[in-house]
């Protein structure tokens, strides 16, 4: 009989590198928010910017660095909300230190960092998954279970779209390319995320055009058409240069589901569309926070010794992805 494993009740102790917006005004809350969670303390390399930032958090401990918090040894898991280029170094420096890790999209660069942030978690034995939150979102659980029931008979096309303006922030990280900034690694990851949950497969070929002006080297927007065979298609758009965006529709041989916000729906409640025969039908979402639903099941893995649901085979396989659009449509990447 194999040993039985006892499963701890007690909070995963969360720390946070930066005091990144997302991290504050988003994960912090949903931490703080979560039923098996605790924010313990936050580095920064400004620890009176991050003093001031998480004042709403007093009993918060605020380091003056990124190591403190990977040194403290009451910590568990780590949120990673760095800039793109720093996501490897840090992951990794976490996993080396037994800190499972939340890391932000996208989790690496390139696949091949990606590949050695895996690695190097499997060798720690820690979690590590890449923080699509909005995967947890009510919308498109049942989205994805009404195309695993045939709902809409086999999807062929999936369409999807992200944008907003950012032209006139040159200081934008976004826009760094040092920073492995760029619409398709900031927004068009999204319906790459989609479009894999969608197909489980990743796409035999790309095509792809990008627009790059003005003195940054990252693309201010992307299209893309990938093709994953059989007939099945993913067309996505994303821009730092249209008004603030979203959607998508997913197209099988009997129906559609139409999802007008599928990535960032804020607290709001949500109606997603089914069209079948002609006939429309709604259906209703009640305003979550999908930040707090990462977070617990993040840290119910942890306690349960569990794999995440959101697994590192599918972010390697984006993470090519993302490189494949990029050389199809002739950007060298990385930049730097």
């Amino acid at each position: 009989m194999e040993p039985r494993i006892l499963i701890r009740k007690d909070p995963v102790r969360w720390g946070i590198l930066s005091t990144a917006n997302i991290g504050v005004r988003a994960v912090a809350p949903a931490i703080q928010a979560s039923s098996n969670g605790k924010l313990i303390a936050v580095g920064s390399r400004d620890k009176n910017h991050a003093t001031e930032a998480y004042s709403f958090a007093p009993n918060v401990r605020i380091y003056d660095s990124y190591a403190a918090i990977i040194e403290d040894p009451e910590i568990e898991a780590v949120y990673i909300p760095l800039p793109n280029s720093l996501h490897a170094e840090w992951t990794i420096r976490a996993l080396q230190a037994g800190k499972h890790v939340l890391c932000e999209k996208p989790m690496a660069v390139t696949r091949e960092e990606g590949e050695e942030m895996v690695q190097v978690a499997h060798e720690s034995e820690v979690l590590l998954m890449e923080a699509f939150m909005y995967r947890f979102h009510p919308q498109i659980v049942w989205a994805l279970e009404q195309i695993t029931r045939g709902v809409i008979g086999p999807v062929h096309l999936v369409r999807s779209s992200f944008s907003f303006d950012i032209r006139t922030r040159s200081e934008n990280i976004r826009l760094q390319p040092e920073l492995a900034g760029g619409s398709l690694m900031d927004v068009g990851c999204y319906p790459i995320n989609l479009f894999r949950a969608i197909y489980e497969r990743s796409p035999r070929s790309v095509a792809a055009r990008v627009h790059v002006a003005g003195p940054v080297s990252v693309d201010l927007a992307t299209n893309a058409v990938l093709d994953y065979g059989d007939g099945c298609f993913g067309i996505l758009d994303s821009s730092f240069g249209l008004p603030s965006r979203q959607g998508a529709e997913i197209i099988g041989e009997a129906g559609m589901i139409t999802l007008p916000v599928p990535f960032t729906p804020g607290s709001y409640d949500m109606t997603a569309f089914i069209t079948k025969d002609g006939q429309m039908q709604e259906q209703s979402f009640s305003g979550v926070d999908q930040y707090q639903l990462e977070v617990e099941h993040f840290a119910q893995c942890i306690r349960a010794h569990q794999d995440p649901q959101l697994s590192l085979s599918e972010t390697l396989e984006n993470l090519a992805t993302i490189e494949a659009i990029y050389e199809a449509a002739g950007l060298d990447w990385p930049i730097i």
